[in-house]
């Protein structure tokens, strides 16, 4: 995932290793700044806060690697480990369940303002669907199909259609 100004974040260690090595060959002043960070995290994302308000926001495929994992249970229990914006609907039921994908729209909210635009490429045609906290945060401006190339099919073969979709969610 991206921040504008360059700041990128990956959940691999390896590909942050790579992406540093890459930037050293830059001009500094042009060079991405490479963070691991797990975006399930609160401990791990706030360390992002120096590098805010983020007006832009490219996710290429973290939505959906992050989509894959399990829903994550919030407890009230330690306070400094949770997200401010969570904290203020989960502390009046002492803690919530979250898709993993929720969690993460949730987790960039106190990096954002008004009108910061989250861009996500994803295979999903309903990668934002029924995630109600998500609402109250994020609106969905723009979901458009994207042709996805198509593979090898026996000569005469009926391939289905296939698309990405790119997103567009804008900060309320």
């Amino acid at each position: 995932m991206c921040f504008l100004p360059w700041q990128n974040v990956d959940f691999s260690s390896e590909a942050v290793r790579l992406g540093k090595h890459l930037e050293n060959e830059q001009e500094p002043s042009q060079a991405m700044h490479w963070m691991q960070v797990d975006l399930r995290s609160w401990n791990d994302v706030s360390r992002l806060l120096p590098f805010t308000p983020f007006d832009v926001i490219l996710d290429k495929g973290t939505s959906d690697a992050i989509a894959t994992s399990s829903p994550v249970t919030v407890t009230m229990s330690d306070v400094l480990d949770i997200c401010p914006t969570i904290q203020s609907f989960a502390a009046s039921v002492g803690g919530v369940t979250l898709p993993p994908v929720e969690l993460l729209a949730l987790h960039l909210v106190p990096f954002t303002r008004a009108g910061s635009r989250w861009f996500v490429l994803s295979y999903s045609a309903m990668r934002f669907d029924n995630l109600p906290h998500l609402s109250a945060y994020w609106e969905i401006i723009a979901r458009t199909p994207l042709d996805a190339p198509r593979g090898q099919t026996a000569s005469g073969a009926h391939a289905a259609a296939v698309y990405h979709w790119m997103y567009i969610l804008q900060r309320k």
